[in-house]
């Protein structure tokens, strides 16, 4: 991963949870905040998804397709729910609270974005 590129992260939801995320990701990486998916398209690298329903994450796909989406869930969700968020196109999927937890698998994400042999550079 090239550590000049910056890399946005788009975080959905209560700005109470993962907080501290940016501390725990590369420097040159974005954090943006909103309550939901309204708004301007932000055009992220990454979108991550706090306790969303699978219509949220379904919607999050399609607005951002070249995004990776992580659903982050309570660490006390029922395995149902983590197969729910997955069929509905979630890349990934975390059961806890932990901010280091979710920057890790955002940026597991995002090397799988960039090693894809499906990936397109912007014109």
């Amino acid at each position: 991963m090239n550590s000049f590129e910056p890399v946005s992260v788009l975080v959905i939801g209560p700005t109470a949870r993962l907080h501290d995320l940016a501390a725990f990701l590369p420097e040159r990486w974005l954090v943006l905040r909103r309550p939901d998916l309204l708004g301007e398209p932000a055009h992220p690298e990454v979108v991550v998804l706090i306790e969303p329903s699978s219509a949220l994450v379904s919607a999050a796909c399609l607005q951002n397709p070249t995004a990776a989406v992580v659903a982050v869930l309570s660490p006390f969700s029922d395995h149902e729910d983590v197969v729910r968020v997955l069929e509905a196109g979630a890349d990934a999927c975390v059961r806890t609270t932990n901010a280091a937890i979710v920057a890790a698998h955002a940026e597991a994400c995002r090397r799988r974005q960039l090693a894809s042999p499906w990936r397109t550079q912007a014109a």
